[in-house]
């Protein structure tokens, strides 16, 4: 790093299985590039985690996730010495502790109601500069007794965000554009970084069986993009066009271009189906925060939920491409939920704790 610049150090709870921190922590970083080209920033990230990587940035690779990784985060912080460490959804307070000691701010992020709980305790608010709480709901607010915890800790403030969301981007889809379905043609299987697995099968597997049933009884071509964490083998065919793994940026452009998607409900893949507005099937797979989320915009009207079934993903799929009224009404109560992009300012508030 550039001793003369702003040091970040980023430490996302990204392991094997899900990707969504690592994923929120790498547009941040973007953005906080953007912003200031002469940050220096790194990540402290599970060297297991099949995930893509950004060339300008410093990977520092843990045996564990930074949670479990224990007295290895505290001496990758106490060697970089940044003057900001971001910890998304992992650490420890003797990690936070540690980090102040070496002169550095810290920021915890959080955007399900157990790690939002985490930030607001009074043994970790000792340590803590800045929380990001995030929350993909339209109305956000502090409770009560957050409020009055803060006020004990003056050192110490919340800030609410809705979901970080990578810019979309229709030029990182060229390497697949002469095999894509055409703009609002096809239909969109992502299950999110593919990881996990239910009933001892690969969640990827499960929507592929699914897209191809979709296929077969629609006649609409379907893609289906298993997950940078998915190790497994990939079989395209006429009527499913199956991608190992693609860029955030191509992953918002590809579901700008859907006539329909099914995705796992994780809070980024989530928000990025929301900002393209499609009629949306969410699936909860892994993540406490996941059941909830597909559970309440269903009952929002804003998306269907379905079971991580291939029949059940296929049923719902076809209900969608069969009701057009139905399509409308999903994309008209999306519209009421959409939230914006919380990446320019929480890179700001991080960029401002990193200069202080």
């Amino acid at each position: 790093m550039n001793r003369a610049a702003v040091r970040i150090l980023l430490a996302p709870a990204s392991g094997p299985k899900g990707s969504g921190e690592y994923y929120r922590c790498l547009t941040l970083a973007r953005e906080i590039r953007r912003q200031d080209e002469s940050a220096g920033i790194a990540f402290l990230l599970h060297r297991e985690a099949r995930v893509e990587r950004d060339e300008r940035f410093d990977y520092h690779l843990l045996d564990d996730t930074p949670a479990r990784a224990g007295d290895a985060v505290i001496e990758q912080v106490r060697a970089l010495r940044p003057d900001v460490v971001v910890f998304d959804h992992s650490g420890r307070v003797r990690q936070m502790r540690a980090a102040k000691e070496a002169g550095a701010r810290v920021v915890w992020i959080s955007n399900r109601p157990r790690k939002r709980l985490k930030g607001f305790r009074p043994r970790q608010l000792r340590w803590q500069d800045l929380h990001v709480v995030i929350d993909d709901r339209p109305e956000r607010r502090l409770h009560f007794h957050e409020r009055a915890l803060l006020a004990c800790f003056p050192g110490s403030r919340a800030e609410l965000s809705p979901p970080v969301i990578p810019l979309a981007d229709t030029a990182a889809l060229e390497p697949w554009r002469d095999q894509l379905p055409a703009p609002n043609t096809g239909a969109v299987f992502i299950p999110g970084g593919g990881g996990y697995q239910l009933q001892g099968r690969p969640v990827p597997e499960i929507f592929l069986e699914s897209a191809r049933k979709f296929s077969r009884e629609s006649g609409r071509r379907a893609v289906v993009v298993m997950g940078p964490q998915y190790a497994g083998p990939v079989d395209s065919d006429p009527d499913v066009l199956v991608i190992p793994k693609m860029p955030a940026a191509a992953v918002g452009a590809l579901l700008s271009e859907a006539k329909l998607a099914v995705i796992g409900a994780g809070s980024m893949l989530s928000a990025q189906a929301f900002a393209a507005v499609r009629p949306l099937v969410l699936v909860a797979l892994g993540g406490r925060d996941q059941p909830a989320r597909a559970r309440r915009l269903a009952q929002a009207g804003a998306a269907i939920a379905a079971e991580p079934d291939p029949d059940r993903l296929a049923a719902a799929a076809l209900r969608i491409e069969r009701e057009p009224e139905l399509a409308r009404d999903l994309c008209r109560q999306m519209e009421q939920w959409q939230a914006g992009d919380a990446a320019s300012g929480i890179s700001a508030w991080i960029l401002a704790l990193a200069r202080d």
